[in-house]
């Protein structure tokens, strides 16, 4: 409990490396009552701010009436000087290779001086869209591990969860190779190589592990369970947030009704609204060259045994 009498936020920060599904888990968890949807809310200063993106509800980012009332809330009237600021502090301290300063305050002390600047950013943020949505468990699928450690050292701001989401590496590898478009920039989403893939999935999924032995509140959910049972999985999460008594918004036949929502950055699927049906999605299986899924699971081999589906 703060010093005012107020329990911390509840954050679900969802964890692990892109293409393993996090929009769509972070979007039917959305449909929780009392849960709110942020989308990938690391790149709002530069997406949204800077770039002026369009938001989930599809209204460009700055003219958006949600964001614009956390905005004023957390900062006032940000001028355009003053968010180029935020977005350059944002690139100086939240890099994974800065794990050890984010973790142990390990470096300079304009980098100890920068990173206590971005959390009390972080801090006013949180708590701005908590008061703007009236929800009490507030979804950010941000994923990038140094994100997750930034906002560890909110505790007792802050009542972290952090859920590792992990998908079949071979299955994340034909995601990066296709060409997909984002209505959120207007253009086609980055595609990356087989090597660069396999190479990332583990980095990001080992270094994603570490939140476990390092303290914080940890599940792990793999991709596969949440598409063979979205109910159950949905269900597992919600006993993770000590949230069971809440209702699951998956139906009986495996759909789900996604509203409007507010989500700052994340995968074009956060624009999809109405019913939408959660099945696996193996079309890597058929349409991957054979010699690719195997160079995949070959780089990925350790990772492939330790993160399997259990459904």
């Amino acid at each position: 409990m703060l010093s005012d009498g107020r329990e911390p936020l509840k954050v679900l920060f969802i964890g692990g490396y892109g293409r393993s599904g996090s929009t769509l888990l972070d979007r039917v968890l959305g449909q929780v009552p009392g849960f709110q949807s942020v989308g990938e809310l690391r790149h709002v200063f530069q997406e949204g701010f800077v770039e002026n993106r369009r938001c989930g509800c599809g209204d460009p980012f700055l003219e958006c009436e949600f964001w614009r009332a956390v905005t004023r809330r957390a900062f006032g009237e940000l001028s355009e000087r003053e968010v180029e600021a935020i977005a350059a502090l944002k690139g100086r301290v939240d890099r994974w290779w800065l794990l050890p300063l984010l973790g142990r305050r390990v470096g300079t002390r304009r980098q100890r001086r920068d990173v206590d600047h971005y959390r009390r950013i972080l801090r006013r943020l949180y708590a701005a869209i908590a008061a703007e949505s009236g929800a009490a468990v507030l979804i950010d699928s941000s994923k990038d591990v140094s994100h997750g450690y930034a906002l560890r050292g909110l505790d007792g701001d802050l009542d972290l969860h952090v859920l590792h989401l992990v998908r079949d590496s071979r299955a994340v590898a034909w995601s990066w190779q296709r060409r997909k478009y984002n209505p959120g920039s207007g253009e086609d989403m980055d595609r990356y190589s087989l090597l660069r893939t396999s190479a990332e999935w583990s980095t990001i999924n080992a270094l994603t592990r570490f939140h476990r032995p390092t303290g914080a509140r940890y599940a792990n959910l793999h991709y596969g369970d949440f598409a063979a049972d979205p109910a159950a999985a949905v269900n597992d999460v919600l006993a993770f947030l000590d949230e069971s008594d809440r209702p699951n918004p998956i139906g009986a036949d495996r759909t789900v009704h996604l509203d409007s929502n507010h989500t700052a950055a994340g995968n074009p699927n956060r624009f999809r609204t109405g019913e939408v049906k959660i099945a696996p999605d193996e079309e890597w299986r058929e349409a991957m060259p054979p010699a690719s899924r195997l160079l995949v699971a070959a780089m990925t081999a350790p990772g492939l045994r330790r993160y399997t589906p259990t459904r």
